[in-house]
């Protein structure tokens, strides 16, 4: 069986959630080409709103919540970044996601999150993305498992448009230093 006949076969078999989650796919790479962190918050809100439909809709629900749950949290990382809220939904993920938890592939799903949650509430610029990077592995591998063709896809994608924009803003950063010379 080729990879291109499997993918049919994955959207064959569920239209509507793997719909969604092409949806997600392009509300994600818009998110994450943004250099501005603001922006790359607001619109990494509404990707988890859309991604967490496509999880539910695949029946991974234990996805679906830490999707929504990323979701107001990037919601709420728009408007403050306070240790305390970060803490808060940290404790949330654990505590709703870890009891939900029946195959060891779910635990990714917590472990992104986590990684997530600390870069948006303690972190900025290259390091957030880096912290995003770590993350986007963790889920990367949760979507190819579980088939979500997605999934997979933005967070493959997640993985290289970061990857860019982190170069950009590397090179950003570097540029007033090599003019010093």
């Amino acid at each position: 069986m080729t990879f291109l006949h499997h993918i049919a076969e994955l959207f064959a078999a569920n239209p509507l959630a793997q719909s969604v989650g092409l949806i997600a796919f392009a509300v994600g790479i818009s998110a994450f080409i943004q250099k501005n962190d603001q922006r790359l918050r607001t619109l990494l809100t509404l990707y988890c709103v859309v991604i967490g439909c496509h999880f539910f809709l695949l029946s991974a629900p234990t996805a679906a919540y830490a999707a929504w749950l990323s979701g107001l949290r990037s919601f709420v990382s728009t408007r403050t970044r306070h240790v305390a809220v970060m803490a808060f939904f940290l404790l949330i993920v654990w505590v709703l996601g870890i009891p939900n938890i029946t195959q060891p592939i779910q635990w990714l799903t917590i472990i992104g999150t986590t990684l997530g949650t600390w870069a948006l509430y303690r972190e900025q610029g290259i390091r957030m993305r880096l912290l995003m990077l770590m993350g986007t592995v963790c889920w990367v591998t949760h979507n190819f498992v579980i088939g979500s063709i997605g999934g997979a896809m933005i967070e493959g994608s997640f993985l290289f448009v970061n990857s860019h924009t982190i170069f950009r803003l590397w090179q950003q950063r570097a540029a007033p230093l090599s003019g010093e010379s």
